[in-house]
Formats: C-alpha cells, structure tokens, sequence
C-alpha cells in the first residue's frame, strides 16, 4: 500500500482519497485509473440506489455528484468531467435498463467494475399516514415492476418517474401519496418507511462503475455489437464463445436506431480480454459482425 501510495505521491488529493477506500476491488480500480478528478457521478437525487451503491463504494473517499439522467453520467464521464461514474445496467426482474445501453453505445467510456446490489423496496408515506390513506403511487418504472403484485392491492393510481428520488420529493406534504424507494431514501427525506420488502421477489439491480480507463482483466467481459440482417448471422458471430468454452452470462438485444430491422446486442461473457481463448473469441466475433464495442473486463461483486 506504501509503495502504491508513493508512485503518486505528486497527487495529495488522490492519496488522500485512496487512504479513505477499504474495498480492496476499489482500490486497485482507483490505482489503475487515477486521474486528477475525484468525482463520481451517479443518477440521483440523492436517496436513488445508485446513491446507496456510490456509499457503500467510495464512502466519503470521493466527491459524490447526483445528475439527471444516465446519459448525462456517461456523457460526463467520456467528457472527462467526472473520474467515475456508477450507473444500473440490469435488474434480474425488469431486465436491461435501456437507457444504460444505448448511452454506452453512444458514448466511449468503459465498464471497471460490477456489482450486485441486493434491492429492498419500501412502501414510504408522510408522518401520520396510514396504508388506508394511500390513493397514488409514485415511483421509477423498475421499481413499479419490480413490486407490481403488492401495487395492485392498494387499488391506487400509478405514477412513473425519473428515479425513485424523484418519487420521494413528490409525495412530501400529500397523506395520500406514496414512493416505493428505499429505507435510506426515506429517511433523507423526511418521510416514514411503512413497510418495507415489498419487492415480489429477491431483488437485484446490477451497477456498473464506468470511466475512461480500459481493464483487461477480470471475470466478465461486456461488448455490445450488431449483426447482418440475414439467416444465421447471430449463430456464426456466437459460435466461437461455444467453441471455445466460454459461458455467455447475459446477452439483450435492442432496435438499432441508424438501421432499420437491425438490432444491437449487449454481450457478458465469463471471460477476460487477458485470456487468448478470450481474446480470440472476440477477434472472431469482430469478423461476422457489422461492429463490436468492447467495453472492457472487470471483478464482480455481491452487495446485500
């Protein structure tokens, strides 16, 4: 740790900052990308999950920066605005977030880390609400997904919004609205949890920490590519992961917006770009499709 710390020893901030990590994951990730900016962007408000992912990650080791949207937080991070960036990429209820995988499409950044953040759902309600007083619930459209059984028993109206901490501030001052958010959430806004575990199942969102730097080590790999529109296309471009032993562990496909029909996919593979066998299946991959966007390899981890 010395001897890390002394190679940027002309960097007092980032020292600094990298004395405050205990997530050894973490610390080689900063180590590895240190740069002179110690921002993390994440979708906010504050009170989001991508906020409670941000803290249990970096802590006060990082200066934490909420934004509007996913697409800002990549684009910010390609911009070179913010060192890292945390973003959702896949809840194993609702599936991909859209939003996350056309913001890598668009922008050039890479994927550092990933980590599996166990999601509990709260129904939350002013101070002095009952569940009886409950006419309207508010929330993002993951999380309406993700407790829909329970939402359908309150016969109250459905309101989507841009996070689940935008849901928090709406409902501030209305007995008869309520967010489905987080404990945390809650209580950053003043308001009461009235049950939570509302979730219909156990409850995982995977986040990615993303920044300008690419890892080539790991036990994942993303990519995302497209194919041609003609029989047999997405076999011949797959078929070296099979070949070769190598597990695909998520694969989603959207429509490409600059072709018609066509589709881009999003690619894990339980492999790292260090490995040969890794690194030839996607230098094949690369002959049979139209363009692949390799995002980089990275560790795994299990928040509960």
């Amino acid at each position: 740790m010395r001897e890390l710390l002394g190679r940027y020893s002309g960097n007092l901030r980032i020292v600094e900052v990298m004395h405050l990590v205990r997530d050894p994951l973490i610390l080689r990730l900063m180590s590895e990308t240190l740069t002179n900016n110690d921002k993390v962007a994440y979708l906010g408000p504050e009170g989001s999950y991508s906020h409670e992912v941000a803290i249990q990650l970096f802590g006060s080791a990082m200066t934490l920066v909420p934004l509007r949207s996913i697409g800002e937080v990549v684009k910010g991070v390609y911009q070179g605005d913010y060192g890292f960036g945390i973003i959702p990429v896949e809840n194993n209820q609702a599936g991909v977030v859209g939003e996350s995988m056309e913001s890598l499409i668009k922008w050039d950044v890479y994927v550092n880390y990933a980590v599996d953040y166990r999601v509990s759902l709260c129904l939350v309600v002013n101070e002095g609400a009952e569940m009886g007083d409950v006419k309207e619930v508010y929330s993002h459209p993951h999380a309406i997904n993700e407790a829909l059984n329970y939402i359908s028993r309150l016969n109250a109206s459905v309101n989507y919004t841009q996070s689940t901490s935008e849901a928090l501030r709406l409902i501030r001052g209305y007995r008869h609205r309520a967010a489905v958010a987080s404990r945390i959430g809650a209580e950053l806004y003043g308001l009461k949890p009235l049950i939570c575990g509302i979730e219909d199942n156990p409850n995982y969102t995977r986040f990615l920490v993303i920044s300008r730097h690419m890892n080539r080590s790991g036990s994942k790999t993303l990519a995302i590519f497209s194919v041609p529109n003609r029989p047999g296309s997405l076999f011949n471009a797959l078929k070296p992961f099979a070949d070769l032993g190598i597990n695909l562990s998520m694969i989603y496909s959207r429509p490409n917006r600059s072709s018609p029909w066509g589709y881009d996919f999003l690619l894990e593979t339980e492999c790292q770009l260090s490995s040969e066998d890794c690194s030839r299946a996607f230098n094949e991959l690369s002959r049979a499709a139209t363009y692949v966007k390799l995002l980089g390899s990275y560790p795994v981890s299990r928040i509960h």
